[in-house]
């Protein structure tokens, strides 16, 4: 093995215990404090491995690292240095360090690459008022900073619209992007595989929904003459997970959130919102789910209200990055296998603009975003060679 096991290891658990406190959870969120000693500390780290190391007004780190031919796009490599609250140490931070590790262990071979590398540290991929891979959306040019909720959240963490165009990059610089990740699934766990190539990432539609009934007594309102506003969402909740497994996996449908008014025990429920999040590799499937449930709202309620508020459409990694992490595999004789990821990432948002690649390692038990989040340190050794011998190739 060419890289330096102990050095990962130690760099990694530095970094990531920031921010973590005395119930084992780490809590890093963007922009926050922590968030900020971290990009500090990260940041002498990558100037110690002779990167050039810039920060942008998102707080976004990068590191360059010259090539023998430094007029040609650069291969960039990492993942998201913040975290959710009371999260886990490997979601976003493995591909950071593992990226550090890789050019450690170039600086140690004496390798110089073809094209210049750059080690990248997003932040605010776990989301913010801005939603999610806010930065890596930025850096892509895929959002506008004259949008209304942006006008309204920006000041809170002092960033003006000025501030995201500054921070938008020239995405023809990069010729590819690489990002090491934890799975957050059991697939490679329940597999025995410690190496997941990734083939696509799931787009994410949420709708809003609004349900309209009418409050009234709970004991002196008889059954036949109720509107119960829950009643009508339950049958909606069924209906989601009927359409879910019709259209079979890997789409998956999801209500996470409901609120119930006036929410009392002795009233009937007059009024409940929720939000339905559904997935899958496949867009078309996306929106035969959105029509099916609209329609059968309109059939069982015309009190209700229904609004697309994400819609975040799926996209494919590079065939031809996915055909170097199967050859890094094969030659390190290190079993793999393709795989999809149901999670988005800042991946998905430069996928969008550059030729991008993903390797998953095992998460044990599938536990993520939260302080019981694991992955091996052997994977997460093996996943960092893969890294490494994808760069070269590429």
């Amino acid at each position: 093995m060419r890289i330096n096991k102990k050095r990962l290891k130690t760099s990694m658990l530095e970094i990531g215990n920031i921010g973590k406190d005395s119930t084992g959870g780490i809590t890093r969120l963007a922009f926050s404090h922590e968030y900020k000693v971290a990009a500090w500390r990260l940041s002498q780290l990558m100037e110690d491995a002779g990167l050039e190391v810039k920060q942008d007004p998102l707080a976004t780190i990068y590191g360059r690292r010259d090539g023998e031919d430094n007029t040609l796009p650069a291969i960039m490599f990492g993942s998201h240095l913040d975290t959710v609250k009371n999260g886990g140490l490997y979601d976003g931070l493995l591909g950071i360090m593992s990226g550090l590790e890789v050019i450690n262990t170039l600086n140690d071979l004496g390798i110089t690459t073809k094209n210049p590398l750059e080690l990248v540290a997003f932040n605010a991929e776990e989301g913010s008022a801005m939603g999610g891979t806010f930065a890596s959306r930025v850096i892509a040019g895929l959002i506008s900073p004259d949008k209304s909720f942006l006008q309204d959240h920006l000041p809170d963490y002092n960033l003006r619209p000025e501030d995201l165009l500054a921070s938008r990059r020239n995405l023809n610089e990069i010729k590819a992007f690489l990002e090491l990740h934890i799975e957050q699934g059991r697939v490679l766990e329940g597999e025995n595989i410690p190496i997941g190539i990734v083939t696509g990432i799931a787009g994410i539609t949420r709708y809003q929904v609004e349900i309209i009934g009418e409050a009234n007594h709970s004991g002196t309102t008889p059954m036949g003459l109720r509107k119960d506003a829950l009643v009508t969402a339950a049958k909606l909740i069924l209906e989601v997970e009927n359409i879910a497994r019709e259209l079979g996996e890997p789409f998956v449908a999801t209500i996470g959130t409901l609120e119930i008014k006036p929410g009392a025990v002795s009233i009937i429920p007059g009024e409940v919102e929720l939000i339905i999040e559904i997935r899958d590799l496949d867009q078309t499937k996306i929106d035969v789910a959105g029509g099916q449930i609209t329609d059968y709202l309109n059939q069982i309620s015309k009190d209700i209200q229904i609004e697309r508020i994400v819609n975040k459409t799926p996209v494919k990694t590079a065939p031809d990055i996915v055909n170097i992490i199967e050859k890094a595999c094969k030659k390190l004789g290190i079993s793999g296998r393709k795989i999809i990821s149901g999670a988005g990432h800042d991946a998905k948002e430069i996928a969008r603009k550059v030729p991008t690649g993903m390797i998953f390692v095992p998460s044990i038990a599938g536990k993520s975003h939260c302080p019981e989040e694991k992955t091996s340190w052997e994977d997460i050794y093996l996943g960092t060679e893969v890294l490494l011998e994808t760069i070269l190739s590429i």
